[in-house]
């Protein structure tokens, strides 16, 4: 006799405890084998959230952590954002690779889903992709040529002139100063009167709205929840923050910068023979001077068009933003070096006024015949470059030597550790601008120096940031000396959670008054 039983029902939660253990091992732990998968060590990801935990300890510019991912893991090694696994790459043959011989298959900054289509930033240079930034890299280049940064001499020496007079003040009184308080309204002076033809003078205001907007610019809020939430969930987050078009800056710092650019731009329509770069961005296209020498290795291969005034006015938002910080960092970074090195400050000086002999003006010509001040300067950019890391998307499988990338993976390059690394750099917590010179670089790998990136898609502003730098140097070197004072940080304390090399007390100096016919 057979008995019939009634079926059980299976509660539904029973059913969910025994599905979520598996749906969590697909989601969160399965994807942290990938990098193993392709040969690839490195610190050991959790589930989820991957290396995220050691970000946050790490921070965005800590040379020792990049220095002991190196040293650890050799020079290619992965980590986890989230679930997204990263390529971390030094080695000098990949990275040329990378950079030139296979940039067609490297062009992007970012893997798709992991940008933020908010304007202004989605129309800046940095985050354009492939085709479209070509574009937009071949017309905007020639408003960086020689010949066009031989036009701002005029408004560079002017700027440079109130640089020297609040050097002055500060003498006259025998105080120390904050460097990157003066180099910082330098170089807003300058970017905004050759940029933009606007004469914000921030070196006598310092509550300049452009002073004030352009710092809060950089208060980069790198523990923002919402920013581990995009790397933790990026197709979840990406609409969400789209939809309230939130782009990790102050919604009025945008405003602000888009509002003043809309109505430049609508001032002038017809130019009016302006020679600043918003006019020679809305001309670009129909310039046919792009310098053979746009980037390291040659020009980008794009076609001329047009540019939206969305594309105008957000790279010119770029150039003031990228403009103002890093050139007023590196400018303030090499006097702190030189009030430490009198012997190279000594050097420095006499070329100077060597070169100046007979000139009012420093001017193109003369920047490029100051081989020593350019290797102070270079020096400087290598210990504390303005940028931590590079990155670089595989926009298809790509093979270099034994490792095989998948496409769409994120390659990061680690600035710091490679310009810290002794085999690379013997001493490298040691200023020698020696390093430098002619003979040295010839023997150095290119890619073991990159303030400004390599390739085409390098830093577009480079030779703007190099002359500015040296025009500013130039005037204060001529007529004081930089000392360091009983406030000065030796050795410096860099804050690891700011996005550039942002000192804890800042850099204090003092400058004293060179006497008459003195070296």
């Amino acid at each position: 006799m057979e008995l019939d039983f009634p079926p059980v029902p299976v509660p539904l939660s029973w059913i969910l405890l025994a599905v979520l253990p598996v749906l969590f091992y697909l989601y969160a732990v399965r994807p942290m084998q990938a990098l193993k998968k392709l040969g690839v060590s490195g610190p050991t990801p959790l589930p989820l959230i991957g290396n995220l935990h050691h970000t946050i300890q790490a921070g965005l510019y800590n040379i020792e952590a990049q220095a002991y991912g190196m040293a650890t893991y050799g020079k290619v090694y992965g980590v986890y954002n989230g679930r997204v696994p990263v390529l971390v790459i030094s080695d000098p043959e990949m990275l040329r690779e990378i950079f030139v011989k296979q940039f067609h298959k490297f062009t992007n900054r970012a893997p798709e889903g992991m940008a933020l289509d908010v304007k202004p930033q989605s129309r800046m240079l940095t985050q354009l992709l492939d085709e479209d930034w070509k574009n937009v890299r071949s017309t905007i280049s020639p408003a960086f040529s020689g010949g066009k940064l031989k036009q701002m001499t005029e408004a560079m020496n002017s700027c440079a002139d109130l640089l020297v007079g609040n050097f002055g003040n500060f003498a006259e009184k025998g105080e120390s100063f904050d460097t990157k308080e003066l180099t910082g309204a330098f170089t807003t002076d300058v970017i905004a009167r050759t940029g933009f033809g606007l004469d914000v003078d921030s070196q006598r205001n310092p509550q300049d709205p452009f002073v004030v907007y352009s710092k809060k610019a950089f208060s980069f809020n790198f523990l923002n929840p919402l920013i581990w939430l995009f790397f933790m969930f990026p197709s979840v987050m990406k609409p969400i923050l789209e939809k309230f078009n939130y782009n990790f800056m102050a919604k009025d710092v945008t405003d602000f910068f888009y509002n003043i650019l809309e109505q430049v731009m609508g001032m002038r329509q017809s130019g009016h023979g302006r020679v600043d770069f918003m006019q020679l961005m809305m001309d670009a296209h129909k310039d046919d001077d792009v310098d053979s020498s746009d980037t390291q290795e040659g020009k980008v291969q794009g076609t001329k068009k047009p540019l939206s005034k969305d594309d105008v006015v957000a790279n010119a938002f770029l150039l003031f933003l990228a403009g103002y910080e890093t050139t007023a960092t590196a400018m303030a970074f090499t006097l702190y070096n030189l009030a430490l090195h009198q012997e190279a400050q000594d050097r420095a000086r006499q070329e100077i006024k060597q070169v100046m002999e007979g000139r009012d003006l420093v001017n193109y010509e003369a920047v490029h015949s100051m081989p020593y001040l350019d290797m102070c300067i270079s020096e400087t950019l290598r210990m504390y470059s303005p940028a931590a890391n590079n990155g670089r998307v595989a926009g298809e499988e790509v093979k270099l030597k034994w490792l095989t990338i998948p496409k769409n993976t994120l390659i990061v390059i680690p600035i710091l550790g490679i310009h810290y690394d002794p085999e690379r750099w013997p001493e490298p917590n040691k200023f020698i601008p020696e390093r430098f010179t002619k003979e040295e670089r010839e023997k150095r790998d290119p890619y073991d120096w990159q303030p400004f990136g390599a390739g085409p898609r390098n830093c577009i502003g480079m030779r703007l940031a190099m002359m500015e730098l040296k025009v500013g140097l130039a005037k204060v070197l001529m007529k004081y000396r930089i000392v360091t004072g009983p406030d000065t940080d030796i050795p410096l304390k860099i804050m690891k959670y700011k996005q550039f090399p942002t000192p804890e007390n800042g850099i204090r100096l003092r400058a004293e008054p060179l006497c008459p016919g003195s070296d």
